[in-house]
């Protein structure tokens, strides 16, 4: 990422699920500014995943480049794995 904001579109899933799950357009903007952990989704190599931790859990952002600034957001949640991961990896 570079030091220039970043334009973030949103897909009507990904608005949808924002409204659903009370996802913050300011979360999303924090964490694919500065995620924790950066992960190219399985199945699509166009997607990636941005994750990092908001109120006491972990947020996965899921986006796909549209130009050197600008993400297409497409889905964004509240990942329990990633919390599990990342205390398992503490012990």
């Amino acid at each position: 990422m570079t030091d220039k904001p970043i334009g973030i579109k949103f897909t009507k899933h990904a608005t949808a699920k924002m409204r659903q799950r009370s996802i913050a357009v300011e979360d999303i903007r924090d964490i694919v500014s500065k995620p924790e952990i950066v992960e190219k989704d399985r199945f699509d190599d166009s997607l990636s995943h941005f994750m990092g931790p908001k109120k006491d859990r972990y947020l996965r952002v899921i986006a796909r480049r549209q130009s050197e600034n600008e993400l297409l957001v497409v889905s964004a949640f509240y990942d329990r794995r990633v919390a599990r991961r990342k205390r398992h990896d503490k012990d």
